[in-house]
């Protein structure tokens, strides 16, 4: 073994706190990085892997009945390579013994053993046979129905009980409290007999698999088909409500996970460079404790690139060790990540992997990034003479000649202890400025993450104060007056007011010519009353309902980017089955992606669908807001109505709501905020490098104050007093630099998710929390140096070189 590397593992060996706390610094970045690019890795792959193993349909068309013959002439239609129909009716249904009734959707298919597309897998039990039902695994595990149980269903003519026979895993489906529908799937003769024959005779979706050449872009050759089948269908007597297209390489989940990897991708780059900070400043400290050493080996001839040599090939140890800590662990973590965000996504966990691209870059970036940040500082003690090295005087020797030193020893009327903790602090500003660095930045990520997730909050807050706190859906139109007139006599409730929800179709495209066969989408159009309190919308484009619009109406503002739609524009809605135009006044914000809720003014609405002076949904301002007293609130409410034979058809509370939004963009919330616990670390391990190199470099003062009486308290005090100080100068610096940061970071991460920027709030719970964080974590982290500190005796400080 050569000098070089004698040196090396001896200053590793002797060492071995800095060691540790080097390597561990870097590591902290390291499996950052692997958990961003891992977590991608495997998400990516998975979502894939399972959007394309379900076979999912190109093109779906709804409207019906399509009859088996319809469906069969269809499968050899150009450019069509399989069509299968489908049924989906909306029911009602409760347990045995329950007052209230739930709303959920019942799927049909005609051969559950060969499925030839959208395919459901089999978990538990068997398929559903005629008069029984299978329930989709995510319904049952929310709701917790075992195979044997028995609902009861509502029907035209009464309740039929129907027994739950299988589990089904169907894979585009979401839980319920993430914005999904209880599903059940059932056979086409089970639907009848449920809807006493209205439905379950033909189907109303019609899957199509398209034949995909390539040489016609795929959304292009999809919509020429698609329309192609849907004139062939209506040239038979069928109506054609419209289609929908389907990306078969996208899972529906895959904006939002893009969002979250790129959200994490910028905190992973932030926490890489609080390591390579941290390199950099141990690296410095190392060479500045060594100078005396580097005298000596360039006076026996150590030229100056066998100098950088030696640190550089330490700082590659430091890289390589925490390879071997980071790699496994970042490897574990991302596996763990992604099976808790795949099974919100209703996705089977992911069999472990490695992802070969994820551990490549952690290998050159583990190498690469403290062989960079060691460089400076190496190429810069391998230029020190032999002369300047052995007549140096040590660290701080020249402490007293700044402008900021002479202010500090000007100060009067301090302790003792703290006036020389705080010219300690300032001795080394360079290292100061690196540490400083550290744990500004972390404070910095950690406000901006506590004021993105305050923004969510209030931008969640802000959308659900469109309607009541409590709304309740009723199974058909109703007098309005009647509807408030009950409802007022319930106690916990402040107003109330009646508007109106209707399905309807609404015709992508703005020329009315073109909209015969094309691409519809189902929505719900809401009538709010023209003197509404509670109608309160976050308007991002146009303007509000105003009274006296006339078939006005107030889009999604995310409707309306995919499809173009402006202020000011004509759409077509096709509202039971008639086509109308409406003029659009404005955009507003909503979460939900699986919904698009239309506004329109009651009156308009109802002299469409001939229901003047009625109204389905009941809006009432509850006394409370929290959720159980709205829950109390919304079962007075339904046995008042039920008590007057008004049917409640859907009920739901804005608290409950906002609580589910919540936990859909939990995981958000919940891996940035790990992120910056992380860099916290990473800051704080900094921070005890720094306190522990000033013991080493201090071991003669420490000597000295031992010698002239010091006690073991008083050198403990005097250091955690420096990394305290510390610690609140970098809260005192993340302050100011964390407002702009977080106001542009929540802007980012609001383009991202709901293509508008969140509306923003500064928390100051975090500004709060970060200091009493930052002053804990400073103490903490000086307090092993300082008990280190005080165990020196006055011999050794003394004897140290």
């Amino acid at each position: 073994m050569g000098i070089i590397w004698r040196k090396v593992w001896r200053d590793l060996a002797h060492n071995k706190a800095r060691t540790t706390l080097a390597v561990l610094s870097t590591a902290v970045g390291i499996m950052t990085l692997g958990l961003v690019f891992g977590l991608s890795g495997v998400m990516r792959a998975r979502l894939t892997e399972v959007r394309r193993a379900s076979i999912p349909a190109h093109a779906t068309l709804r409207g019906g009945p399509f009859s088996a013959d319809a469906v069969r002439m269809i499968r050899h239609e150009r450019g069509v390579l399989e069509a299968e129909g489908a049924i989906v009716v909306p029911i009602r249904w409760k347990f045995e013994g329950e007052r209230n009734w739930r709303k959920a959707d019942v799927v049909a298919r005609e051969d559950y053993e060969a499925q030839h597309m959208n395919l459901v897998r089999l978990q538990e039990g068997r398929w559903p046979v005629t008069q029984t039902l299978s329930v989709e695994r995510l319904s049952a595990a929310q709701l917790n129905i075992p195979l044997g149980t028995t609902i009861l269903v509502k029907s035209g003519s009464g309740q039929r009980h129907v027994p739950i026979e299988g589990i089904v895993h169907a894979a585009d489906i979401l839980a319920p409290d993430l914005g999904g529908e209880f599903t059940f799937f059932a056979t086409p003769e089970t639907v009848a007999w449920l809807t006493d024959g209205t439905s379950g005779r033909g189907f109303n979706r019609l899957h199509v698999r398209l034949k995909i050449t390539g040489q016609v872009p795929f959304e292009q050759a999809a919509r020429e088909t698609a329309a192609r089948i849907g004139g062939r269908l209506e040239r038979m007597g069928a109506f054609v409500e419209g289609y929908e297209l389907t990306d078969p390489d996208r899972h529906r989940m895959q904006e939002m996970v893009d969002a979250i990897l790129a959200v994490l991708a910028v905190m992973g780059a932030l926490s890489l460079a609080l390591s390579a900070f941290l390199i950099i400043n141990t690296m410095n400290a190392i060479i500045a404790q060594q100078v005396w050493q580097i005298g000596v080996m360039k006076t026996i001839g150590a030229t100056r690139g066998q100098v950088s040599r030696l640190y550089l090939t330490t700082a590659l140890i430091y890289g390589g060790l925490a390879l071997l800590l980071a790699v496994p662990l970042g490897i574990v973590v991302a596996h763990l990540v992604a099976v808790w965000l795949l099974g919100m996504f209703n996705v089977e966990a992911v069999p472990f992997r490695i992802v070969p691209v994820t551990l490549g870059i952690q290998v050159a970036v583990g190498l690469a990034v403290p062989f960079l940040a060691a460089l400076v500082p190496a190429l810069a003690g391998a230029r020190t003479t032999a002369h300047q090295a052995i007549s140096t005087h040590g660290i701080g020797a020249g402490f007293g000649r700044g402008r900021l030193d002479r202010l500090l020893g000007r100060m009067q009327g301090l302790p003792p202890l703290l006036v020389l903790s705080l010219h300690n602090t300032f001795r080394h500003k360079a290292r100061l400025a690196l540490t400083l660095v550290t744990l500004t930045l972390s404070g910095i990520m950690f406000i901006v993450v506590m004021s993105v997730g305050g923004s969510f909050d209030n931008t969640m807050r802000i959308m659900f104060k469109v309607g009541g706190d409590v709304s309740l859906e009723l199974a058909h139109p109703q007098q309005a007056s009647r509807l408030i007139e009950i409802a007022e006599r319930v106690p916990g409730g402040s107003k109330v007011e009646v508007w109106s929800r209707q399905s309807a179709t609404l015709s992508a495209g703005s020329d009315p010519r073109e909209q015969r066969n094309g691409e519809r989408y189902p929505v719900w159009l809401v009538g709010v009353p023209a003197d509404s309190a509670m109608f309160t919308p976050r308007i991002v484009s146009g303007r509000s309902l105003r009274d006296g619009d006339e078939r006005a109406v107030l889009v999604n503002h995310q409707l309306a980017a995919k499809d173009g739609i402006g202020v000011g524009d004509e759409i077509t809605l096709i509202i039971s089955g008639e086509r109308s135009e409406w003029t659009v006044v404005g955009s507003y914000l909503n979460i939900d992606t699986l919904i698009d809720e239309l506004y329109v003014p009651l009156v308009s609405l109802a002299s469409t669908t001939g229901t003047s002076g009625q109204g389905t949904t009941v809006m009432v301002r509850s006394q409370s807001k929290e959720i159980e007293p709205q829950q109390k609130l919304i079962k007075a409410l339904n046995d008042a109505f039920t008590a007057q034979g008004i049917e409640v058809y859907d009920s739901w509370s804005a608290s409950k709501q906002w609580q589910e939004a919540q936990s859909a963009f939990g995981a958000l919330t919940y891996l940035l905020l790990t992120m910056a616990i992380l860099t916290a670390v990473v800051g704080g391990i900094g921070l005890m490098s720094t306190i522990s190199i000033n013991v080493v470099e201090r071991a003669r003062e420490i000597g000295m104050m031992r010698a002239i009486g010091a006690t073991s308290l008083s050198i403990v005090g005097l250091f955690v007093s420096e990394g305290v100080q510390v610690g609140v100068l970098s809260w005192l610096l993340a302050v100011p630099l964390s407002y702009p940061s977080a106001r542009l970071f929540s802007d980012l991460i609001g383009d991202i998710i709901l293509q508008m920027p969140l509306d923003f709030v500064y928390s100051a719970a975090g500004v709060t929390l970060w200091l009493l964080i930052v002053a804990t974590l400073s103490a903490l982290a000086s307090l092993w140096p300082a008990l280190r500190a005080a165990q020196v005796s006055v011999r050794e400080a003394l004897a140290y070189e």
